[in-house]
C-alpha cells in the first residue's frame, strides 16, 4: 500500500468520512478515486484536492 493510500485512510477515519463520502465532495466516482488511491491514475491536481479536503499537511 502506497504511503499515499495510507495517510488518505487515516484522515478518512480521522475525518469520519468513507471513500463513497470523499468521492461525493470531489465530484469524482468512488471507482476514479479508488484508481487515484492505488496509483492507477495519477493526477496531482486530484491528489491536491483529496489533501485540502481531509487537511493532509504531508505525507506520512
Amino acid at each position: 500500500m502506497s504511503s499515499f493510500k495510507k495517510t488518505v485512510k487515516i484522515a478518512l477515519v480521522e475525518k469520519g468520512w468513507s471513500q463513497r463520502e470523499l468521492a461525493r465532495q470531489m465530484g469524482i466516482t468512488v471507482s476514479y478515486l479508488q484508481d487515484l488511491l492505488n496509483g492507477n491514475r495519477n493526477s496531482s491536481e486530484r491528489k491536491q484536492q483529496i489533501k485540502d479536503l481531509l487537511s493532509i499537511s504531508r505525507e506520512h
